[in-house]
């Protein structure tokens, strides 16, 4: 199998849990900025789900090729993450520049095929170094991810008082492409990857294979190896969460605003502290998955967000503003608790070989299945009101715990559900 080496195993995985930060910034800043973006541009709420859906659908199918190209140029795997970030630095000045809804569409698959670059690359290179501490260092990954994404709504209602959002835009484009060469030098110099000599012979006989013979190899060897009906199971529940996830970042701070009274700096202050203190509960749900099984925190998760979603469909018309951010609050803690559950259940279950491909599947998958969900939610927003796209999330939260239930059930008859011993769970360097 591929192996990778480091000179200094924390100072890497440091430098991948920074380069996740950077991505989730960098993919959720455009979403998380139309609420106020819409204002100056006129956008519906189905206008603002569209910008998201194209970015979404854009790294849906740059994830896989991504997953496939890293696995087979495993020498230049380290320049991946680099180049996404510089991708997106480059999307940021479009969205300074833009004066229409198609420059933001535009710019949404910029960022969206930036973002592709890190995911199946990151989390692979993750569960190599830590291979027996997959839970807890893929967990503190997603968390750290979750808080860039989280921090965008107050970074964006700051500096768009400060220097309006164009410049905003601008101004962080720059620093992506700073942060891009930095990172570039660190993986070359923290990280190598290489094959084994039987993994060698293979690569080589496959250059002398035609075209049908190699797709008939890969499909034989990697794609049937990936694609069980448990990893299947896996991304339909990715996908659930995945447009849970999508909407709450984009649309919180407009729920925030327009039926619950609260002005565009308070509810970008409030979706930031609600979002970065209720992904810190990605950490617990890690470390959950190392003790026990990781379809355990996948079904606490959901089932919890199913509860409080259908709490807010009962009492989303009677609540003060107060009551409303207590029950967003609680119900994304229960969405984070999962955060790196998809991810670690995927390395767990492939061979070490073709992880990067799976975990392209992994985000590309669900991702084109919950591209429509924004748009959705945006549509119900403008034609209907805040307790239906409530009961829209609910649904989406209820499906995917009945795929939780699925992937757990599966852990208990294999009777993974026993608590594992210290031992088993040492951290490897």
């Amino acid at each position: 199998m591929p192996e990778i080496n480091s000179r200094s195993p924390i100072v890497a995985l440091a430098a991948l849990i920074f380069g996740h930060f950077l991505n989730h910034f960098y993919a959720y800043v455009l979403a998380a900025s139309l609420f106020i973006i819409r204002e100056d541009m006129i956008m519906t709420n189905a206008e603002v789900g569209l910008v998201v859906a194209a970015q979404i659908v854009i790294f849906a199918v740059c994830s896989v090729i991504v997953g496939i190209t890293s696995d087979r140029w495993l020498k230049s795997k380290n320049i991946y993450i680099p180049v996404g970030v510089l991708f997106m630095g480059a999307s940021m000045f479009i969205v300074g520049y833009a004066n229409s809804f198609l420059a933001l569409i535009f710019a949404a698959i910029g960022l969206g095929f930036g973002a592709s670059f890190y995911h199946p690359v990151g989390y692979a290179a993750i569960a190599d170094l830590y291979e027996e501490k997959k839970g807890l260092t893929m967990s503190v990954n997603a968390a750290l991810g979750m808080i860039g994404s989280s921090i965008t709504p107050i970074f964006i209602v700051v500096f768009n008082r400060w220097i309006g959002w164009r410049m905003f835009f601008i101004s962080f484009g720059v620093v992506a492409i700073v942060f891009a060469i930095v990172l570039f030098f660190a993986f070359h110099y923290l990280i190598e990857y290489h094959r084994n000599e039987e993994e060698e012979k293979e690569l080589i006989a496959s250059k002398t294979m035609d075209m049908e013979s190699k797709v008939s190899h890969w499909m034989k060897n990697e794609l049937f190896v990936v694609l069980t009906i448990f990893i299947v199971a896996c991304l339909f529940y990715s996908a659930f969460r995945s447009g849970i996830f999508r909407i709450t970042n984009t649309f919180l701070s407009i729920i925030f605003v327009d039926y619950y009274n609260f002005d565009v700096f308070q509810a970008g202050l409030i979706t930031t502290v609600i979002l970065v203190i209720g992904g810190l509960t990605a950490i617990f749900g890690g470390v959950i998955s190392d003790k026990y099984t990781t379809s355990l925190t996948m079904i606490i998760s959901l089932a919890g967000s199913s509860m409080m979603l259908l709490l807010l469909v009962i009492f989303g018309n009677v609540i003060s503003g107060v009551g409303a951010i207590a029950l967003f609050f609680i119900f994304v803690a229960f969405l984070y608790f999962s955060a790196a559950a998809g991810t670690k259940y995927v390395s767990e279950n492939v061979p070490q070989r073709s992880r990067s491909l799976a975990l392209g599947f992994l985000f590309a998958v669900p991702s084109s299945l919950a591209g429509i969900f924004p748009w959705v939610f945006g549509r119900i927003l403008d034609n209907s009101t805040h307790i239906w796209s409530f009961a829209f999330l609910m649904f989406l939260a209820m499906m995917g715990t009945l795929m939780s239930i699925v992937l757990f059930r599966r852990d208990w008859l294999l009777g993974k559900l026993k608590k594992k011993k210290k031992a088993d769970i040492e951290l490897v360097s």
